[in-house]
């Protein structure tokens, strides 16, 4: 990455701010359902795995429990760092059996 500490222009950079989070119990089955619809404004989210199967992640609407993004055992948090840029699409999840019960937190920028 090639970085210009002084350009003969100045640069506004503004600070992200987003509102408290919402948070929303979710249930995730051996069918795949929606954790978060897509939402152009999120800032964060997170999710706790508060029931007893695993549950896999996956951005988009295509998961399985062997295409995923991440793994959430029961009794774990997962939370999303936007270190690099920020994902405001579908995230989707399913559990390779049984039911688990979710706690989806989402933040929007204001």
């Amino acid at each position: 990455m090639l970085v210009n500490v002084n350009p003969s222009t100045s640069v506004n950079i503004a600070e992200d701010l987003r509102s408290a989070k919402t948070t929303t119990a979710v249930s995730a089955t051996t069918t795949v359902g929606v954790a978060l619809a897509a939402n152009q404004a999120r800032a964060n989210y997170s999710i706790y795995n508060a029931g007893s199967s695993t549950v896999f992640l996956r951005e988009g609407t295509a998961v399985t429990s062997t295409l995923y993004d991440v793994q959430i055992p029961p009794g774990f948090y997962w939370k999303e760092e936007f270190l690099t840029s920020r994902y405001t699409g579908v995230l989707s999840v399913i559990t390779a059996s049984g039911t688990s019960s979710l706690l989806v937190s989402e933040g929007s920028l204001i």
